[in-house]
């Protein structure tokens, strides 16, 4: 496990800047699992603000442009146990008054882990919806004991204090394919169909209590620019894109939308074997956390960034990487797949992490990208939290004594102060207009990052990720 000089600093250990090298200044989120605080910290560790939420929280918490704060959590007396279990949302603005407590967990579904904020205001939501076995076994899955709980994706329209219209939503289960039984509509060849999921796939259920966990998706973000959605699945080791711009009724099926697919899969990629598009051989994710899109003016803007544990068969050849992965798309957008071959890459542009480096465990982990190119990487089970370089030399950390999921970084520690700026902070690459100067302090005719570090330290800091 990686470990550098700590300091302990009120009962936590003291965030530093190591190897002499230069960190990307900003304000840590961490919501550790053991408590129902999230908390930004400054580059020394020191807290510069908490949230009191209700119980512990399910994956991440976000903070928003209004200074408010939004995070999953449990509920009580849910009907749904697993991994990451959530099924309550709650927005706490920036003086820690709750603003918004929404409860999406009743006998069919629940939510679970991540969450992800709206430009619009609204939310997207990740949850376990109940098929029975003799659903199962009617849509072709073969061997199967007790109940399957397939990923439902929604998007929440808050209303009021505490409740929340669902106005967008996609089922899983409308997209599947299976080669087993014949006499089934969605009776066909795996490999003939990547936009479909194999009913089959993987294993379900297992774990104290046993429950109909399948697919166990723990992370969802949302591009703007593409309107798409991707989210990463544990269990079948692969990342997922699909369309967000369809309605409903066009997410239940295989037409419509800015992709002419509906609702099926655009792009998956991680584990070709899933599809019938390779083998073991071919896998590269082992078990797969925390995927999201490096947001629009950053280095590698448009790619994905995931968190492969690496939880390996056996005990010994466990070690985790930090995956950049670059699309194939055309001139028009869309995803582009070679007939009877698996979506590339075949590897990723950029990693971090081989064979003895660090491994983190198998529950959730992830990265994000900052303006300087350096990855703020969270080992979630050790709550080690720290920031490597494009070299991969580490150049800041944090260390917390409970789980700490994932936890992104802003560069405005109080936006309620900066509201009128934040049309201006669009990235470090763009041009800063929006009704206020071109902060083009170089007169270079170009705003880059030599401008951008000035920006931060006459204006305050910028909004992300």
């Amino acid at each position: 496990m990686l470990r550098t000089m700590l300091a302990t600093v009120a009962g936590l250990l003291l965030a530093t800047d190591v190897n002499g090298q230069e960190a990307f200044e900003g304000a840590t989120l961490v919501s550790p699992l053991n408590s129902s605080d999230s908390f930004l910290i400054d580059m020394n560790g020191a807290t510069i603000k908490t949230w009191h939420g209700a119980d512990r929280p399910a994956s991440i918490a976000y903070l928003l442009p209004d200074g408010s704060m939004v995070r999953p959590c449990k509920v009580s007396g849910g009907e749904f146990q697993g991994g990451g279990v959530g099924g309550r949302i709650q927005k706490l603005d920036a003086a820690d008054n709750l603003l918004w407590d929404f409860t999406f967990a009743n006998y069919d579904y629940q939510q679970h882990h991540d969450i992800e904020p709206l430009p619009n205001g609204n939310v997207l939501l990740i949850a376990w919806e109940r098929k029975t076995r003799q659903e199962a076994i009617a849509a072709g899955r073969q061997g199967i004991s007790g109940e399957m709980w397939p990923t439902l994706i929604v998007e929440i329209e808050p209303d009021g204090a505490t409740g929340g219209e669902v106005v967008w939503e996609w089922h899983l289960w409308d997209h599947l394919v299976q080669d087993a039984d014949p006499t089934k509509d969605n009776y066909g060849v795996v490999a003939d169909h990547p936009e479909l999921l194999d009913i089959n796939a993987g294993a379900v259920g297992g774990g104290s209590p046993v429950s109909g966990d399948w697919v166990h998706a723990n992370a969802i973000d949302y591009n703007e620019d593409l309107d798409q959605i991707v989210f990463s699945s544990r269990s079948l080791n692969e990342i997922y894109v699909i369309d967000h711009s369809t309605t409903t009724a066009e997410a239940a099926g295989h037409t419509g939308g800015n992709s002419g697919m509906g609702g099926d899969i655009l792009y998956r990629w991680g584990n070709p074997q899933i599809y019938d598009r390779g083998s073991a051989a071919d896998q590269y994710f082992h078990v797969v956390h925390g995927v999201n899109w490096i947001d629009p003016g950053l280095p590698g803007a448009g790619h994905l960034l995931a968190f492969n544990n690496g939880d390996r068969a056996g005990t010994l050849n466990d070690y985790s990487t930090v995956a950049e992965i670059v699309t194939p798309r055309d001139e028009n957008g869309h995803y582009t797949i070679v007939p009877g071959e698996a979506f590339g890459p075949a590897a990723p542009w950029w990693t971090y992490g081989d064979a003895g480096t660090f491994y983190a465990g198998a529950t959730q982990c992830g990265a994000f990208r900052l303006p300087n190119g350096n990855t703020l990487i969270s080992a979630a089970q050790s709550g080690y939290v720290f920031e490597v370089s494009e070299e991969g030399t580490t150049v800041w950390d944090y260390d917390h004594p409970a789980n700490v999921p994932r936890a992104p970084r802003y560069w405005i520690p109080d936006l309620a102060d900066h509201v009128e700026l934040a049309a201006c902070l669009a990235g470090p690459e763009e041009e800063l207009t929006s009704g206020c100067e071109i902060f083009d302090y170089e007169c270079d005719g170009d705003v880059d990052l030599a401008d951008f570090k000035r920006f931060q330290r006459v204006l305050g800091w910028y909004t992300g990720p």
